[in-house]
C-alpha cells in the first residue's frame, strides 16, 4: 500500500459545483431513503447499489486529485453516471421487494374470500395493477439491455416503481380487513369442527345407549 500523500485540489469543486451538487442531492434525497428502507425491511444493503456508491466515491476522489481538466471532467461524468445507475437500481430493487410482499400477502390469505374488501373492488384492482407494474418492470429491464441512457433507465424504472408503490399502498390498506376475514373464517371453521364433534359424540352416545336393546 502506497504511503504517498494525496494532494486534493478543492478548487475543482467550485468549477463543477452544479454537477457535484446534483450527485449529492440525488444521494441525499432519493438514494439514501431507499437504503434505509431496504435495511429496515430486509436487513440488507443490496450489493448492486453498494457497488455503485463505491464507484461514485472513487470517481469523486480521482476527480479531486486529477492534474488536468480532462481527467476531472471524465471522472465527474462517471460519478454522475454511477449516481443515476444507483438510483434506478433502487427503483428496481424496491419493485422486487413489493412484488415479494404481494405474493406473501396472497399466500398468507390463501383460501380467504377477499372479494369482501373495499366492496369487491380490491381484488380486481390490485391484480390489474400488478399486471401493469410487472409489464412496466419487464420493459425497463429490456431497455437496460439496450443502449439506453441512464436518464431513460431512471425514467422507466421510476414508472415501474410508482406502479408498485400503489400496490404497496393497497396492500397496507387491505391488511386489517384481510386479517379480520381470516380470523372470522378461522372462527367459523372452529365452530364447524366443534359442532361436528358434538354431533358425532351425540350419535355415538345414542348408539351405545340403545345397543343393549338389540342384545
Amino acid at each position: 500500500m502506497s504511503n504517498a500523500p494525496i494532494d486534493v485540489d478543492t478548487a475543482f469543486l467550485e468549477k463543477y459545483q452544479e454537477s457535484i451538487n446534483e450527485v449529492f442531492r440525488i444521494y441525499h434525497e432519493d438514494i439514501n431513503p431507499f437504503i434505509v428502507q431496504f435495511e429496515i425491511l430486509k436487513n440488507e444493503f443490496p450489493i448492486e447499489i453498494q457497488n455503485e456508491i463505491r464507484a461514485i466515491y472513487g470517481h469523486l476522489v480521482r476527480a479531486s486529485i486529477a492534474d488536468n481538466d480532462k481527467d476531472v471532467e471524465r471522472n465527474i461524468a462517471k460519478m454522475r453516471s454511477h449516481t443515476k445507475r444507483a438510483l434506478f437500481d433502487c427503483f428496481k430493487y424496491s419493485c422486487i421487494l413489493i412484488s415479494d410482499k404481494y405474493h406473501a400477502f396472497f399466500e398468507r390469505y390463501r383460501g380467504i374470500d377477499l372479494t369482501y374488501i373495499n366492496k369487491g373492488h380490491f381484488l380486481h384492482d390490485i391484480q390489474q395493477r400488478y399486471r401493469q407494474a410487472t409489464k412496466q418492470l419487464q420493459a425497463a429491464k429490456e431497455l437496460e439491455l439496450s443502449n439506453a441512457s441512464e436518464d431513460q433507465l431512471v425514467a422507466e424504472y421510476q414508472r415501474a416503481y410508482e406502479l408498485f408503490a400503489d400496490i404497496d399502498k393497497q396492500l397496507n390498506e387491505a391488511e386489517s380487513d384481510a386479517a379480520f376475514l381470516k380470523h372470522r373464517a378461522t372462527r367459523r371453521d372452529l365452530l364447524a369442527i366443534a359442532s361436528f364433534v358434538v354431533g358425532a359424540a351425540g350419535f355415538i352416545y345414542t348408539v351405545l345407549s340403545t345397543a343393549p336393546n338389540f342384545i
